[in-house]
């Protein structure tokens, strides 16, 4: 787990709400323990809306309801903080990435993170990178 105090901003990727929702087995309790501890020590659990569309796909793809239904609990509550993917962020990811080498919804999330002000950008995938400016933490081991 990561040391982070109440107040703290942690930028979470989709990756992480999926493991969560979907209970992928390698991963699903570590999910829920992570979660478990942003939400014990009050920290503030950040995420770009662009994150609703990537968890939304698959299950929207093989018609699984109770997964859809379980994402629209999980992201229409106020637990969550959610970053509106406007046009003038997409323009700033797009650039941001060109410059960083980085995937474009990577990029999005690792501005929306940047913009907040986020200490940890929290995922499991193993193709992001830190930046100069945002430490990226995978907390969980495959």
């Amino acid at each position: 787990m990561i040391s982070v105090g109440p107040g703290s901003a942690v930028y979470v990727d989709a990756n992480i709400f999926i493991y969560f929702i979907e209970g992928n087995p390698l991963f699903v309790e570590p999910a829920r323990a992570f979660l478990s501890q942003m939400d014990n020590v009050g920290a503030r659990v950040i995420t770009n809306e662009i994150t609703i569309a990537e968890c939304l796909h698959r299950p929207a793809r093989g018609g699984n309801l109770e997964a859809i239904k379980a994402y629209e609990r999980l992201f229409g509550g106020d637990e969550i903080e959610l970053i509106a993917l406007d046009g003038a962020l997409a323009k700033r990811a797009a650039m941001l990435g060109g410059a960083l080498r980085l995937k474009l919804i990577d990029a999005i999330h690792y501005l929306s993170a940047m913009e907040r002000g986020c200490e940890f950008f929290v995922t499991n995938d193993a193709q992001f990178r830190s930046g100069p400016k945002l430490r990226v933490l995978r907390p969980f081991k495959t």
